[in-house]
């Protein structure tokens, strides 16, 4: 499968294209900038584009099979999260590209019937403005029925660790453990979203994954 990627260099980017490529697909790195990619990544081919400029990303991802995204705002500005997610609509459709699966945020996902996570009064203070910024990008979504999009959210907990193989894939719910956390590895989280990019059962839907 002809994969474009964008945020091949984030935490999770890196993990997801490192699993795409070792399951033999056709990993192209969209970057903003020139970067030396390093380790099992160094190889791949790389297009620097301006990811708001719908034009150029169009013509960055003409002739993949699938648009994935990991792209993060960082400690920018967050809703630059949205203007990206609109690029990447715009351009897919401008590119004949049908697919676009994107790493959502945990916030949008569901904790009771009708409350999502980012509202729960537990929720970290820190962590708000992304999380709502997410739950605008997965609105935006919505509103593209024309594109087989999914919304793959983390578990609430997401960071370096082994790669176990085991875990629970749904949709929509947030999923935790017996103790009442919600954790996944990095190369786990990546695992289970490669496997959506092959097989799209969460089509037009928010998928998730955790132990």
């Amino acid at each position: 499968m002809k994969i474009a990627m964008v945020g091949v260099t984030g935490k999770i980017g890196q993990h997801i294209a490192e699993q795409a490529t070792a399951r033999r697909h056709q990993v192209t790195a969209i970057l903003r900038r020139e970067v030396q990619l390093e380790g099992a990544l160094s190889a791949l081919p790389v297009k620097v584009v301006d990811l708001l400029n719908t034009n150029t990303l169009a013509d960055a991802v003409h002739g993949s099979d699938i648009l994935v995204s990991a792209y993060g705002p960082g400690t920018g500005n967050v809703a630059t999260l949205l203007d990206v997610t609109k690029s990447l609509i715009a351009a897919a459709r401008a590119a004949g590209v049908k697919r676009l699966v994107v790493v959502g945020g945990a916030g949008s996902l569901e904790v009771a019937p009708g409350v999502q996570l980012v509202d729960a009064p537990t929720f970290p203070a820190i962590y708000k403005e992304v999380a709502l910024t997410h739950r605008e990008a997965l609105g935006l979504l919505k509103n593209a029925p024309d594109l087989e999009w999914t919304f793959f959210a983390p578990a609430a907990e997401i960071g370096p660790g082994e790669k176990r193989g085991a875990f629970r894939v749904g949709a929509r719910s947030l999923i935790c453990n017996a103790e009442g956390r919600s954790q996944i590895s990095y190369p786990d989280y990546a695992e289970a979203f490669v496997t959506e990019i092959e097989k799209a059962n969460f089509v037009r839907e928010i998928a998730t994954v955790a132990y």
